[in-house]
């Protein structure tokens, strides 16, 4: 009798906790020990995996379509050249409940993905395509405990590097303390997001939408400034720019800058 995909995935991960060139579609997390697991070059289409512990998974070019990730421990899982994104449909997928602390995303393409209530402490993105995703009530915290005075320590943080989030909706996220660098950030919707100590060094922020948002102490050296009215921002203490990036802030109070002596 023929090995079924289902058998011949069980016993790839048992023999040696490797799976390659497998359809991971009627695979259920839940039935198997998957820390540390490597999957190459797998595919899943149209499939709602919930619950189960991926923490320090390796995914190496694999494709999932329409997927949906609920309640998924991820935490340190790593993926490189990986597709979230169905381009015949423009449809991303979706990771609901998920943890993805310190998790890895390499090169990989996440387009109109959503991540709704998602634990996304120290989370790494480095060179992926992410336009028009979704963050919906993200955490880019992690609590210490007890400090010296008796109060939670709280640390924030969270990583892109080189990723395209245009059009990404990221409205009322929390994003302070967090980096993103040399990002495409145009048309993206920051509303009400809170960017306090944040990094966007080198970032496309071209007409943005950043009406009451607070950049207290931000870093916006090098960054695309086109569009930037410092009128609709709620709070901008601190904040930090180049001197080339003086015309942008000024001139959306009205103020026109001229070389000496013109």
């Amino acid at each position: 009798m023929a090995e079924s995909e289902a058998e011949r995935i069980s016993r790839s991960l048992r023999e040696n906790n490797r799976v390659v060139d497998a359809d991971l579609s009627g695979l259920s997390f839940e039935d198997y020990s998957l820390d540390g697991a490597q999957f190459e070059n797998c595919v899943a289409g149209d499939v709602r995996f919930v619950s189960g512990d991926l923490s320090a998974t390796i995914w190496k070019d694999c494709r999932f379509s329409r997927c949906q990730f609920s309640n998924i421990r991820l935490t340190d899982a790593a993926f490189e050249n990986c597709a979230f994104f169905d381009p015949a449909t423009t449809s991303g997928c979706a990771f609901r409940f998920c943890e993805l602390k310190e998790a890895r995303f390499e090169n990989c393409n996440l387009s109109m993905a959503t991540y709704f209530v998602c634990d996304l402490f120290d989370v790494r993105f480095t060179d992926c395509a992410m336009r028009g995703a979704v963050f919906e009530r993200p955490s880019f915290t992690h609590s210490l405990g007890e400090g010296s005075r008796a109060r939670k320590v709280v640390q924030r943080a969270g990583h892109f590097e080189d990723c395209n989030l245009s059009d990404a909706d990221l409205s009322e996220a929390d994003l302070s303390s967090c980096s993103l660098i040399k990002c495409r950030l145009d048309n993206a919707d920051f509303n009400g997001a809170l960017l306090v100590n944040a990094a966007l060094r080198g970032c496309d922020l071209n007409h943005a939408s950043l009406r009451m948002v607070n950049l207290n102490g931000a870093d916006l050296r090098g960054a695309d400034l086109t569009g930037f009215d410092l009128t609709e921002l709620e709070s901008y203490s601190g904040v930090q720019i180049s001197a080339g990036q003086q015309h942008h802030i000024l001139r959306s109070l009205g103020i026109d800058v001229y070389p000496e002596g013109e």
